[in-house]
């Protein structure tokens, strides 16, 4: 698992650090590969570099971005990220909630209070689901819930990852999208396209606007289904 560890106060980074170390030798199934930042701007640049975690724990108030700010940007390229926000006060949790933060700690924290948060986010962690895709320049393994869209482009498809990546490989969109209806959330738009309900920003007419900026043209003949299903996604997503 990638972890990320930002705070700005020195001694607050080395004991969150040593709460996660004592965490992981006690279960060492696990294993963490763990980056620590003391800054909010070298975590964004990071992720904007294209660096995926699977777990933030994130101070809330930092010099030049609350961990608020910070986690929104690394859940727009990792959508199921695991977040703990830490804060000397509960004066954000209502924020941190919204952003389906799985634990707010209260600082002093105890290792007893660390390790439930940490339970909780490493399961919701697990329970991601992993593709492997052979691509025209090798294999990938690729999390499900991070592919924004796949484009059908002559004989080849584009799969359009939320970290900005684009995956190339040989395969019919026919075949692709057999492949993802054993998934929540994944639809066929016309002839070209297989799109991500999860990272739909608005739909309207006959065009669905991405997260990422794209608009995906839906076929007339199609449009109102289209729009029913996206608003029974939504629905669902909202029940959670």
């Amino acid at each position: 698992m990638q972890i990320a560890i930002c705070d700005d106060i020195q001694k607050e980074l080395e004991t969150i650090r040593a709460a996660l170390d004592t965490y992981a030798e006690a279960h060492p199934e696990l294993h963490f590969d763990i980056d620590e930042y003391a800054a909010a701007i070298d975590v964004l640049n990071a992720v904007e570099k294209g660096k995926i975690y699977d777990i933030a724990l994130l101070d809330i108030c930092m010099p030049g971005a609350l961990g608020t700010d910070v986690a929104e940007e690394m859940l727009s390229k990792s959508p199921d990220m695991g977040i703990i926000f830490m804060s000397t006060s509960d004066e954000y949790a209502v924020t941190a909630f919204a952003l389906n933060a799985t634990h707010y700690l209260l600082k002093p924290f105890s290792q007893e209070q660390f390790n439930e948060a940490l339970d909780r986010t490493v399961k919701k962690t697990e329970n991601q689901v992993f593709i492997s895709l052979d691509c025209v320049d090798g294999m990938y393994r690729v999390c499900v819930t991070e592919i924004v869209s796949i484009e059908s482009q002559n004989h080849y498809l584009v799969i359009n990852l939320s970290s900005g990546e684009n995956l190339r490989l040989r395969m019919k969109l026919s075949q692709m999208f057999e492949e993802m209806q054993n998934y929540s959330g994944f639809i066929k738009v016309g002839a070209s396209y297989v799109v991500n309900l999860a990272f739909v920003r608005k739909i309207s007419g006959n065009s669905l606007e991405m997260f990422n900026g794209v608009k995906i043209s839906i076929p007339r003949r199609s449009s109102e289904e289209v729009q029913k299903i996206y608003m029974d996604f939504c629905r669902k997503e909202a029940l959670k």
